[in-house]
């Protein structure tokens, strides 16, 4: 079921097989969220981030699906693999590069640092 209302209480989209995504999604307003922005992304092997980029007031957390790659972080460099995630600080000039010989596949989040104030069971109420 799809819901793209503005005051749904949910919304659900299908990006697909996420091994095999192809390209660059965000799915802020396609979901409505409010408190973070998430993007699908893929790149091709030898494929560069077409720009270096750092953020006002967003942290990133990038979650690595398939592949391998590198992310330059001021001046360093990190290697990334399927399974890996990665915390990235708002002012931390960054590049992804692909540096297997697959597609990398990655999910991005990003939310307002230092926003988060209840998470897990400290902002669940369990109820039965």
């Amino acid at each position: 079921m799809e819901n793209k209302e503005n005051n749904a209480l949910y919304s659900v989209i299908n990006l697909g097989n996420l091994n095999s995504f192809e390209g660059k999604h965000f799915v802020k307003d396609e979901l409505g969220l409010t408190s973070m922005e998430l993007s699908m992304g893929s790149m091709q092997p030898g494929e560069v981030t077409p720009f270096w980029h750092y953020h006002k007031q967003n942290e990133e957390l990038y979650v690595v699906i398939k592949g391998e790659g590198v992310m330059a972080l001021d001046g360093e460099e990190v290697a990334l693999q399927s399974g890996s995630v990665l915390r990235v600080s708002p002012s931390v000039k960054r590049c992804l590069r692909c540096t297997g010989s697959d597609t990398l596949v990655y999910v991005c989040i990003q939310a307002r640092e230092g926003s988060l104030e209840g998470y897990t069971f400290t902002d669940a109420v369990v109820c039965q």
